[in-house]
């Protein structure tokens, strides 16, 4: 769909919706409201500019008119605490609050994230590591709008931080002057419970276990995964004003897995005969068929089984304390912990590197056929028989070997915030001063191991259009992956790196409430921040001395070989190294390999440290009017930046090594305009536009070289960042049209317009380190780029439908999303072409039916993301990488046993949807098995 069609759809769109909606509307004579703490009522009419919620001053609030108050609870008390906030703010925004926060099936703020209108997330292992807004994963985050990031990265780490100590999370679809720069997809707040939250004591707490189905990997076994927290609140009238304390505890444990199967890009091309054999030829450029013959391409084929234990704790503590009714203090502490022990156990079949192929089907001629280098078909399944390329014992292809990565991690991060409020008559003042520390350390051994000698039996697509294992055979066994004593030791690997963060920020924002019939109000702060990022490491690879390999249990004793669960479509289980041993032998294994005990010393190359100062500065004014009886309201100002950075460490691009020392500094300023229009009581407009700037982030600066050695016939690959990054720059148009009925719920229309400068991509090239071939991926800015689209979405209980009816219903949003961009053809080109952006999918949705009463809270809800392009021409043939679209499908049902009291049972991706990637027909790359959990916890309340 062209730029050109958009605007007209879009307004036919919010034509159908207005003329549309009144018909589910409740007359406003029934119009009802939620009551509200009185400490809350009192601190949203002195809320200032910096507070994350958006809300006004005072002196922009309408007189309240009489209306009789019903009086709800539990999920619909949450929806329309939720939808105040969104209709109130002049941003667009969309919010969840505590209690809906608890109806979801989620432990981390990543999951309950996705129930937002126009967000989706990205999961790994088993747990949501990113978060999408509106296609675009550049997203901010703070906490009470304070920046807060995990270890050495620019953002959170969602994973981390529990559901258990959030008031409430607040989705920014656009910016105001006051909000932290970062993020040209949006921003994310999340609001920590406070003690002035509850009315007096209040204790509460959870108790769980969960059980994950593994998909994909029958063998693995159900195992429980308790947790638990508790939270203890209360507020006193002391001498000295009113003061409140709050303490929540919560602690996760896991024992996960994640399989997956992965086909491996083709690093040779066959000549196909008709009766199905093949030979192999070399890389020359194009390849010729032998006569009467026609070029395929086999890939390479193999999995990865992803196990682990992990746990995950969580402390939070607050203070409160009314001085004055002018004046109050408040401490924040947020302890995050993370310890991880974990295994990711490789299979690897390289069968391109077979001189000939038995048994080879071609996929039909067809577009998917074309490529840079001629007419090459994809290989669809083959036979390669076990041949000698060397006069060495173990020189043998298809190169068959398992591989395990024994890692040992963890990460702890502190958050403190103290802040100061003032509001005296028209004057309102807030400061904060929040430090964070935060580190994670990372420990890894890896041992390979090969079986001579084996014939393997492949396909790359399959049923359901995924590779995988026929047979895996040896002379001596009919089975060869679960015969131990057909391995013999490879390589060694060890790599260990940690990462820090350490930032000082502090902030003061003012609101002056003028009064007038025009401008109502100034708004002004500034914040000044101190951040410094570091990293250090180092890795080596080593190898056994002599001619002979020695097989793994010869060498170290039958508990080194473990036998793990493995892929259904890759034979089931193989026997790998056990990451236990590995891990708890380390210097028995390094020994063994002629290496010293403990870790490898730190390499200097690897070293990074940068250290950042921000001094921010915004004005803005609030102002009010109407036309034709239309009141309109809005903000308009901007916030200025200036930017300091001292970078060091060494580059390394192929045998080109370089110190780099960047000093730097800019002074950006990035201005906005939003408005509000109250069309009538039931209808309201936002529109907005301003300019966002995203700075990259501290992994993607760092320019140490990261890097996995290869295989006897596969390339090594390797990691690094880029210190020359520039930011990421935004202008961004945003316009809803939105309609409230009566009594709850809300139902509207967005249209959202980004012009985009510098977007991040990663490009893959190979380089000749030493000798060696690695696949090097490193980032790089784009050229400009458009993203563009509608949103609709709404929520409604069925309270217009008689009696057990009225009890459910809905939460509905769909977003259309259209975009391109510019990218580089090769690693630092200035040469561009049109591309898609990568990690936008076109069409996304969130769907969820509702029911709340006869003490029973339920939810349904489905959650798309669609098709998006993960990789722009992956090598060798150019073609784009894209992800399928999945669904997931979440159940949680709560029943109230007592006031006190409630059971809840969740079930979370029930349409077992896994992550599934190709290059197009016939040329699939990942499948990821995400698991499907159910649990059951008790939760109860004072």
């Amino acid at each position: 769909m062209t730029r050109l069609t958009v605007k007209p759809l879009c307004a036919a769109l919010m034509l159908a919706w207005a003329y549309g909606a009144p018909a589910l509307a409740q007359s406003a004579a029934d119009s009802a409201a939620a009551a509200a703490p009185a400490d809350q009522a009192a601190d949203q009419q002195s809320a200032t500019a910096g507070e994350p919620a958006g809300q006004q001053p005072a002196a922009d609030a309408q007189p309240v008119q009489a209306v009789s108050v019903v009086q709800v609870t539990g999920l619909r008390q949450s929806l329309r605490s939720a939808e105040s906030i969104k209709r109130d703010a002049l941003q667009v925004v969309d919010a969840i609050n505590a209690e809906d926060i608890g109806k979801f099936p989620d432990r981390q703020a990543g999951d309950a994230l996705q129930r937002v209108a126009g967000v989706q997330v990205g999961r790994d292992r088993g747990q949501t590591s990113t978060v999408i807004i509106r296609g675009l994963p550049d997203v901010a985050t703070t906490i009470d709008g304070n920046e807060i990031f995990t270890a050495a990265a620019r953002r959170l780490s969602y994973e981390d931080l529990p559901v258990q100590s959030i008031a409430g999370l607040d989705v920014y679809k656009s910016a105001t002057p006051n909000q932290l720069e970062g993020g040209i997809a949006g921003a994310v707040n999340v609001r920590l419970r406070s003690p002035f939250d509850a009315k007096g004591l209040s204790v509460t707490g959870f108790v769980e276990d969960r059980m994950h189905k593994t998909n994909g990997s029958d063998a693995t076994e159900d195992r429980h995964n308790p947790g638990g927290g508790f939270s203890v609140s209360n507020r006193w009238d002391t001498g000295v004003g009113e003061m409140g304390a709050l303490l929540d505890v919560a602690v996760f444990r896991e024992n996960w897995a994640y399989p997956v199967q992965w086909v491996d890009r083709p690093e040779n091309v066959f000549s196909v005969n008709a009766d199905g054999t093949a030979t192999r030829l070399d890389n020359r450029v194009p390849p010729v068929a032998a006569p009467g013959e026609v070029l395929g391409q086999l890939p390479n084929i193999g999995g990865i089984y992803n196990s682990g234990k992990r746990e995950r704790q969580s402390i939070h503590g607050a203070f409160q304390w009314k001085i004055s009714p002018q004046l109050q203090a408040s401490a924040q502490y947020l302890g995050m912990g993370y310890q991880g022990r974990n295994a990711v156990n490789y299979i690897l079949d390289i069968v391109t590197w077979a001189p000939r192929l038995t048994n080879a089907v071609l996929a039909p001629q067809g577009s998917h056929c074309n490529t840079p280098r001629g007419t090459i078909c994809p290989i669809l399944s083959a036979d390669a028989a076990a041949a000698q390329f060397g006069p060495g014992a173990y020189d043998w292809d298809p190169y068959m070997a398992t591989s395990t990565w024994g890692q040992d991690e963890r990460t702890r991060t502190n958050y403190l915030n103290l802040a100061l409020r003032y509001a005296n008559g028209p004057l309102t003042v807030k400061t904060h001063l929040a430090h964070t520390r935060s580190k994670f350390v990372n420990d890894t051994i890896i041992v390979d191991q090969q079986i001579p000698g084996a014939s393997s039996s492949v396909y790359a697509v399959g049923a359901d259009g995924h590779g995988g294992y026929n047979a895996v055979t040896t002379p001596g066994s009919a089975n060869a992956l679960r015969d131990p004593n057909g391995f013999v030791l490879r390589g060694l690997v060890q790599n260990w790196n940690e990462q820090a963060g350490n930032q000082w920020q502090w902030r003061a924002d003012g609101t002056y409430r003028l009064g007038g019939d025009f401008f109502r109000a100034i708004l002004a702060g500034v914040r000044l921040s101190q951040r410094k990022a570091s990293y250090h490491g180092a890795e080596r690879a080593s190898d056994l001395a002599g001619s002979v390999r020695p097989t793994p249990i010869g060498l170290f004793g039958p508990g080194f070989e473990q036998l793990v669960p493995g892929l259904d479509r890759l034979g089931g289980p193989w026997y790998t190294p056990s990451s236990d041993f590995l891990l708890d032998n380390a210097d028995v294994v390094r020994n063994a390999y002629g290496q010293p005990g403990g870790r490898v010393p730190d390499d200097p190359t690897r070293l990074f440290d940068q250290k950042e100062r921000n001094a921010t500065f915004y004005l803005s004014g609030r102002w009010e009017t109407e036309f034709g009886g239309i009141k309109v309201s809005g903000e308009a100002g901007a916030r200025v930046l200036r930017d300091k950075r001292t970078l060091r460490g060494q580059n390394r691009i192929g045998d080109v090594v370089s110190d780099v020392s960047l000093s730097t500094s800019e002074t950006n300023v990035l201005p906005s305009v939003s408005a509000v229009v109250n069309w009538s009581d039931q209808w309201q407009s936002h529109l907005s536009a301003g300019k966002t700037l995203t700075r990259p982030g501290f992994r993607e600066l760092n320019p140490a070289l990261s890097l996995v050695p290869p295989t006897v016939n596969a390339p090594g690959s390797g990691g690094a960042g880029n210190p020359y990054l520039e930011p990421t720059r935004s202008k961004n148009l945003d316009a809803t049209l939105e309609y409230y009925f009566a009594k709850n719920g809300y139902a509207q229309v967005a249209l959202f317009h980004r012009d985009i400068d510098g977007y991040l991509q990663n490009f893959t090239q190979d380089e000749s380190i030493d000798g060696v071939t690695y696949r090097v991926t490193r980032p790089q800015n784009s050229g400009k780029g458009t993203l563009r689209g509608v949103e609709l979405g709404g929520q409604k209980f069925f309270d217009f439908l008689p009696g057990f009816w009225s009890e459910f219903g809905i939460q509905a949003n769909y977003t259309w999303i259209d975009g391109d961009n510019e990218t580089r053809t090769d690693f630092g080109s200035d040469v561009f072409d049109k591309t898609a952006l990568i990690g936008v999918a076109k069409q996304n949705y969130n769907l969820a039916l509702l029911y709340e009463g006869n003490g029973i809270t339920g939810r349904l809800a489905a959650t798309r993301r669609g098709d998006y392009v993960e990789q722009i021409a992956e090598p060798p043939f150019g073609q784009d990488r894209v992800v399928k679209a999945t669904t997931f499908v979440d159940l949680s049902i709560g029943y109230e046993v007592s006031p006190n009291v409630s059971l809840h049972f969740d079930a979370i991706n029930l349409t077992k949807a896994k992550f599934e990637s190709s290059l197009g027909p016939y040329q699939p790359r990942d499948i990821r098995y995400n698991p499907t959990t159910y649990a059951l916890s008790l939760r109860y309340k004072m």
